[in-house]
């Protein structure tokens, strides 16, 4: 590299630092509006891009520059208070042992068993976080439907 094109890359990175094209909403904001957004469409939701859709114009409308993808908003829902993620599965063949989750992306653990003969047999494998089980025909997460539960169904405190 000559030291002419090191001067021009050195410029272009001093430059007048450029705005944000997009940012993350909160996780509690999230929360918050996925509740609400339940509790107005008869507390469930039957797929993880019909939520976002629903959640998406009431983000835009605290800042315009909020986006959420599917994968955030599904990890930030498994652990929130009032809100239920109902998995369907559908089973595929694989020989590959999965690393993680597909759900949370948590790690996994084994579920063994010893044989009449004392040896240990892996027949599966467990999320440690958000309960998913597999057995070695793997099965593969196809819907996320979202429904509203607990106490606070019929008042969210977030709403006034």
């Amino acid at each position: 590299m000559s030291e002419k094109d090191a001067g021009a890359s050195r410029a272009k990175r001093s430059g007048p630092a450029e705005p944000p094209k997009f940012r993350r909403p909160p996780a509690e904001v999230v929360r918050a509006l996925a509740r609400r957004t339940l509790g107005r469409q008869g507390g469930r939701v039957p797929s993880q891009a019909a939520l976002r859709r629903a959640l998406l114009p009431g983000l835009r409308s605290r800042d315009p520059l909020f986006v959420l993808g599917g994968v955030r908003m599904r990890q930030i829902l498994l652990e929130a208070d009032g809100v239920r993620v109902d998995v369907r599965y559908a089973e595929r063949p694989s020989r590959r042992p999965l690393q993680r989750c597909p759900v949370c992306h948590a790690a996994l653990r084994p579920i063994r068993n010893r044989t009449l003969e004392g040896d240990r047999v892996t027949l599966g494998y467990r999320c440690t976080r958000c309960g998913y089980w597999t057995h070695l025909r793997r099965r593969v997460p196809v819907r996320y439907r979202f429904v509203r539960v607990g106490a606070d169904s019929a008042h969210d405190p977030a709403e006034e």
